[in-house]
């Protein structure tokens, strides 16, 4: 199972709903013991669209009815002819090493966009621009975080100092956090180099236990 987060603000959000047995204890949570109203979850965040961090997104819908949101970038990868008609100050921020012309033939399809994403797409209602913040929660920033899927993104939050980074960091048995690559690897560095730039004291993955410390991304264990 995926971890599944909850911003717990004045109108919630959910990020990464993962399974239906996640939407199922979050439901409980919420009506059992925060006596909160499930209408008021306004936003349905997914870090990227692997099925265990998505498979209970309909579920969830099904008792909130928010709208569902990820990466812009998944526009881009769906749709690689579009990116050169479209602005240049328009285009989802990336970071350099993904293609900006669609490779021959299906490999690229298959490489960046697989399969199964065809179908994870038609949930999504909003496309996350790492340009703006999260829609209708201005303290949480986009932070696009390529290696373990092109289109992960974290959310980041300057003023309590946590980031929240779906898959591309997890914690194994309470150890360092690993960050795991599948793509590029110099997406990879980037992406560690740029999450180092960040204040973090609360580090929360998509799988494992949270690290709260004053440098939680010091001692980063990479696989590739």
């Amino acid at each position: 199972m995926a971890n599944t987060y909850l911003l717990n603000e004045e109108r919630m959000v959910v990020v990464d709903p993962g399974t239906e047995l996640n939407v199922q204890q979050l439901l409980y949570y919420l009506t059992h013991f925060l006596k909160r109203p499930l209408t008021q979850i306004d936003l349905i965040v997914l870090t990227h669209l692997h099925p265990d961090h998505t498979a209970g997104v309909t579920l969830l819908q099904q008792h909130c009815h928010a709208p569902v949101a990820a990466s812009a970038i998944i526009q881009q990868l769906a749709h690689p002819q579009n990116v050169a008609s479209t602005p240049k100050h328009r285009r989802p921020a990336i970071l350099p090493s993904l293609p900006k012309r669609p490779l021959p033939g299906v490999l690229y399809h298959l490489d960046l966009f697989p399969p199964f994403y065809e179908r994870q797409t038609k949930l999504i209602n909003l496309w996350l621009d790492a340009t703006n913040a999260l829609p209708g929660h201005p303290d949480w920033h986009i932070i696009p975080s390529p290696g373990h899927t092109p289109d992960s993104i974290c959310l980041y939050n300057p003023c309590s100092k946590e980031l929240l980074c779906g898959d591309t960091m997890i914690t194994i048995q309470g150890g360092a956090p690993l960050i795991h690559g599948a793509t590029n690897r110099r997406d990879l560095d980037n992406t560690l180099h740029v999450l180092r730039e960040l204040d973090v004291h609360y580090l929360y993955p998509g799988h494992g236990r949270p690290i709260l410390g004053l440098h939680p991304l010091q001692n980063v264990d990479v696989e590739w």
